[in-house]
């Protein structure tokens, strides 16, 4: 796969969710460039580890702010979260079940991918003019 970089169009102005998505990027190229060298499995395990941190945390960070700026998609932004989780999980029982392996790793970066291209520039855009200048608390 090409390497995904951080630009301008993955921006949402909010500094917590931008570094969030920054470093999602981060490791969806280290699995990338970790299936390319030859240690899918273990790059594949560590982001295992760091998706478990990434779907709580950061949508949870998602999900308050746009409570608290009563964006009035959540309810279709939520489910989103939702079906990721649901790749994640997927994929994490798989793991659980056959092990690491080069086709697991590829797997994963493909939905990471997918997903995450996909919801920044639609689903997340969508959000930012009513969360403008939101401040975590």
């Amino acid at each position: 796969m090409t390497k995904l970089e951080w630009n301008k169009k993955f921006e949402t102005g909010i500094d917590l969710i931008d570094n969030q998505h920054r470093d999602l990027i981060r490791h969806i190229d280290a699995l990338d460039l970790a299936i390319y060298s030859g240690k899918a499995k273990t790059e594949l395990v560590i982001m295992l580890e760091y998706l478990a941190t990434y779907v709580s945390g950061h949508f949870e960070a998602e999900e308050k702010m746009m409570m608290k700026v009563n964006y009035p998609d959540f309810s279709k932004h939520y489910e989103e979260h939702k079906k990721f989780k649901e790749v994640y999980g997927r994929i994490l029982q798989e793991y659980r079940v056959k092990g690491a392996d080069s086709y697991l790793a590829m797997e994963l970066d493909r939905q990471v991918r997918q997903w995450l291209e996909h919801h920044l520039m639609v689903t997340d855009a969508a959000y930012v003019p009513y969360c403008k200048g939101y401040k975590p608390e």
